[in-house]
């Protein structure tokens, strides 16, 4: 596969396979010719570049990608080999080769791309917590175990929310339909949301891409959704797998304490945008 990205550009020829790199533009010779080269050209297997240039004796031959590969060994001969050592080149784009090697560059070659989701910023933002921004990105593209996605693949699976009871738990249920898990998150943010409190999932995220509240306010409402919404999936995951269940003011204060951390190692690290987050916090609480 990583062939696919790189060529060969020759200088010496010396450390570059005849056959095998792809100095060529016509890519692997080895491949070009289905491995039928060696005979009809007299070119040898591990034949270098260098050797190639210097001792090969010109033949004509009745297939024209024969004649072909005899005219780029003719160009190179003309052209002239030098001292310098041979460089490897990776693929950065259309037709774009460097000599520095870029995951971004060689990733955004092999991926499919689709269009940017509209939720991106409100999952994956500055100063977040990556293990909470992983579970709130498999949360929003729905791809949590829920009751009624287990119930696709092991129909005799228990389906109902572990913390209230609902015969089927779905992950707009969970968040933030189910009893237990509203109490939750109606007290951390109802006053950090005020008139715009709610606990229908695509609303919620909805404002959380919302530009209209301070920096600061955005910060905190992402935050501590993505911190609740994990601290729920793990309570919810201990009753199912025969934990005792905690009530949910247990959760509420490892959330609140979770995020006072979170800021306090902001303001230690000297992150000024974050110095208010404290003091708003607090006048939310």
């Amino acid at each position: 596969m990583a062939m696919r990205f790189m060529k060969v550009e020759v200088n010496n020829g010396a450390s570059t396979s005849f056959w095998f790199d792809q100095w060529s533009p016509r890519g692997r010779l080895i491949d070009t010719t289905n491995g039928r080269g060696m005979i009809n050209m007299g070119i040898k297997l591990n034949d270098t570049v260098e050797k190639a240039i210097n001792s090969h004796r010109r033949r004509r031959h009745r297939e024209e990608i024969f004649n072909t590969i005899e005219e780029e060994i003719l160009t190179l001969r003309l052209r002239g080999l030098n001292h310098n050592e041979d460089v490897c080149l990776w693929k950065a784009g259309d037709n774009i080769y460097k000599a520095d090697f870029s995951s971004k560059a060689t990733w955004n070659l092999i991926r499919v791309e689709q269009a940017k989701v509209d939720w991106y910023k409100g999952i994956w933002f500055p100063c977040n917590t990556p293990r909470y921004s992983f579970m709130a990105w498999i949360a929003v593209q729905n791809r949590l175990p829920t009751g009624d996605r287990i119930l696709a693949w092991n129909v005799p699976a228990p389906t109902a929310c572990s913390l209230c009871s609902e015969p089927l738990e779905t992950r707009n249920h969970l968040f933030y339909k189910c009893k237990y898990s509203e109490e939750v998150w109606k007290n951390l943010t109802n006053k950090l949301l005020s008139v715009h409190y709610t606990n229908d999932w695509e609303e919620i995220i909805r404002l959380l891409k919302d530009q209209k509240w301070t920096s600061t306010r955005l910060f905190l409402l992402r935050y501590v959704f993505q911190t609740t919404l994990s601290t729920i999936w793990k309570e919810r995951n201990g009753i199912r797998h025969g934990e005792l269940s905690n009530n949910p003011a247990t959760l509420i204060k490892n959330v609140d304490k979770a995020v006072r951390n979170r800021i306090s190692s902001l303001r230690s690290m000297g992150i000024r945008k974050h110095n208010k987050a404290m003091e708003t916090w607090f006048s939310f609480r």
